[in-house]
């Protein structure tokens, strides 16, 4: 296909965000509206539609959009351009060169200079990028170019965490502390593309001067366009920090700093570097120079946040006298550890430093903060810094230079947390209930244990595979097949895979549309995973779809087979030996042996089987309460709270 000029190409998902849709339902248009518009390029699997002819489409058809999308449409329609005209670059330039080359046009729309296509870029896919980019009133501008940044991001992955992504948590988190800096000088010390700094202005922070270092040149244009497009004035220099010092005379009121992460030192070089006071750093890791970095450049007030890695925190050797001799000198006021996670591209938590000078009076304390089980840290972390009200919300400690000193210097916030104070009141109340579940567990396992009794038996029932199961006509079975792109978004939600059937856990489907598709389950089928050994249940619900190595069986003759009694015989050990494969037990189904006495007796069996299953979950439950008796009788011994009143006279010495 060729690609059609006029607004640029949209995915089936630029489409879906274009209205505020699902992809499912821009798949649902594309096979029932026979007037939406065909592909004008990309692939049969990855189609591209013309920009202009899907927004006359929904021009024509304003009950397809989400009223929420409507509200923002001009917003939505001008950045489903830009992402339309960005189509057009796939497969001449990379994801880092398409987003310097959005922002460097907008610029030069800013500033009314002409645009012109680099190596390998069509000046015609320039001219159509400067066009949608010059119908965008010039308020508007910055944050919709932003906006577009932010999708191009998602598919950038780790490298996007090394040059900064708007949208980021981490920059916010640095950005909403800086917010409050009126007059002064604002660094950051690897500020890609210019994210945190940025951001710190747009939440009020109103410095004299704004100074960033950057070594990717693609990611300092970016950063200088993007403050071209506020307004900002950014003192931006292209320089590799690491290696020497850029401004060795800079003095910062504030300075913030997200680093990218494991980067290796040059030892011969830092060796002489005066930046380096208290300890050369290990040749594996960049952290620890990070930090001395961001001291050597605070003013004599200023104040340092810098996210390193946790290793940084705990990590001995060279690692550790650079941080004791940090906290002896009182340049360490707080470290924050972070849950994970907090970045797109990697899911270890983070650690947040907060360096300073020491003021008139020696540091004696550094306060450690665990937040690592909190949800949403960066909209709090400010708080907890300013004040005792908002700190007293989340686990704390103020710790001794002395005692943080004695050891390694390990300043992980989870390592100095004392446990909470106990609740008298509460232990007792725990203990009252552990008990009471107890009983009730030892109650209920006991009936059932009298009750219990295996069926009676007729004789010996005859043993069919399901292969002459099915040829009997007494079921049918199907194993799970591979869907269209587009049926498979539809059924998005119903999916049915082996780990369900294994924790017997189906999703909920009452609130889906219900939707007519043969591969979907009937209220009473039975699921099968062979995998490893066999599990099985039925499906009470209806309407899933078993995906994977699930399979599904219907009884197509009730008079023959109860469905529950099949899933518990199906299950039977004497099956296990029909396995193969070395690495990956498979026992295939057709070859599964199922025992078929009287539907009467099958009835009975399963109730017993059922009975039996019971037991075992309220064994495994009075298991767990007596180790949560345990513990809480473990727990009133160590806080000195009184359990009983019972004498303790005659107990085992």
């Amino acid at each position: 296909m060729t690609p059609q000029p006029g607004g640029g190409l949209l995915a089936p998902s630029d489409i879906a965000d274009l209205a505020g849709v699902s992809r499912a339902a821009v798949s649902n248009w594309r096979k029932r509206m026979t007037d939406f518009p065909h592909p004008a390029g990309g692939t049969a699997s990855k189609p591209l539609f013309s920009a202009s002819e899907v927004e006359s489409w929904l021009a024509a058809h304003p009950d397809k959009k989400r009223v929420e999308s409507i509200v923002n449409s001009a917003a939505k329609e001008w950045e489903a351009q830009l992402w339309g005209v960005a189509n057009l670059f796939r497969g001449h330039t990379s994801v880092h060169a398409m987003g310097e080359i959005l922002v460097q046009t907008a610029v030069d729309v800013n500033e009314a200079r002409p645009s012109y296509a680099g190596h390998g870029i069509r000046q015609a896919s320039v001219d159509q990028l400067r066009d949608v980019l010059a119908d965008i009133p010039r308020a508007e501008l910055a944050n919709v170019v932003d906006r577009v940044l932010e999708r191009t991001s998602r598919s950038l992955g780790r490298s996007a965490g090394e040059t900064g992504f708007v949208g980021s948590r981490t920059s916010f988190l640095l950005a909403s502390l800086t917010s409050g800096l009126r007059g002064g000088t604002l660094y950051d010390p690897a500020c890609g593309i210019g994210v945190a700094l940025l951001e710190a202005v747009e939440m009020g922070a109103r410095p004299n001067r704004i100074v960033g270092h950057e070594i990717n040149t693609a990611a300092a244009e970016i950063a200088r366009g993007r403050a071209i497009l506020r307004g900002v004035n950014l003192d931006l220099r292209i320089a590799d920090v690491l290696h020497h010092d850029p401004d060795a005379e800079l003095r910062a009121d504030v300075v913030i700093a997200e680093p990218p992460f494991g980067m290796r030192i040059d030892r011969t070089t830092t060796m002489i570097d005066p930046r380096l006071r208290f300890g050369i750093p290990p040749r594996s890791s960049g952290d620890a120079f990070w930090l001395q970095h961001v001291v050597a450049h605070l003013a004599d007030e200023g104040v340092g946040y810098v996210l390193t890695s946790p290793g940084m925190l705990f990590r001995r050797g060279a690692e550790a006298e650079i941080r004791r001799n940090l906290v002896l000198g009182g340049w360490v006021h707080a470290v924050v550890g972070l849950p994970g996670k907090m970045l797109p591209h990697t899911s270890i938590p983070l650690a947040l430093w907060v360096l300073g000078k020491t003021r008139a009076v020696t540091r004696t304390e550094v306060l450690l903060i665990d937040a690592s089980s909190v949800d949403a840290p960066e909209n709090e972390v400010a708080a907890w810094l300013s004040g005792d009200e908002a700190l007293a919300k989340v686990p704390h400690m103020r710790v001794s230079v002395e005692e943080l000193t004695a050891g390694d210097a390990d300043l992980s916030p989870g390592r100095w947390m004392l446990s909470e104070e106990v609740d008298e009141v509460e232990v007792e109340r725990e203990f009252e209930q552990t008990r009471q579940d107890m009983r009730r567990a030892s109650a209920a396992l006991s009936e059932i244990s009298r009750a219990m009794a295996a069926p009676a038996m007729s004789g010996a029932p005859p043993v069919l595979t399901v292969a002459e199961l099915v040829e009997a006509g007494a079921i049918e079975t199907a194993s799970a097949r591979p869907l269209r792109e587009a049926d498979a978004a539809e059924l998005d939600g119903r999916h049915v895979d082996a780990a369900a059937v294994r924790r017997r856990e189906l999703p909920s489907v009452s609130h889906l549309n219900r939707i007519q598709a043969r591969e979907l389950t009937a209220p009473g089928d039975v699921l099968l995973t062979a995998t490893h050994d066999i599990q099985a249940m039925v499906d009470e619900e209806g309407g899933h779809l078993p995906v994977g190595s699930v399979y599904r069986i219907r009884v197509a003759d009730p008079t023959k087979l109860d469905p529950h009694y099949l899933a518990d015989a199906l299950t039977g050990e004497w099956n296990l030996r029909l396995a193969s494969g070395a690495t990956i037990p498979r026992i295939p189904v057709r070859e599964i042996e199922v025992p078929v006495p009287s539907l009467q007796e099958q009835r009975a069996i399963h109730f017993a089987v059922s009975e039996a299953r019971r037991a075992r979950d309220l064994a495994t439950e009075a298991a767990k309460v007596a180790d949560s008796m345990a513990g809480t009788m473990l727990t009133a011994v160590r806080h000195g709270i009184s359990l009983t009143t019972t004498p303790t006279e005659g107990l085992p010495g």
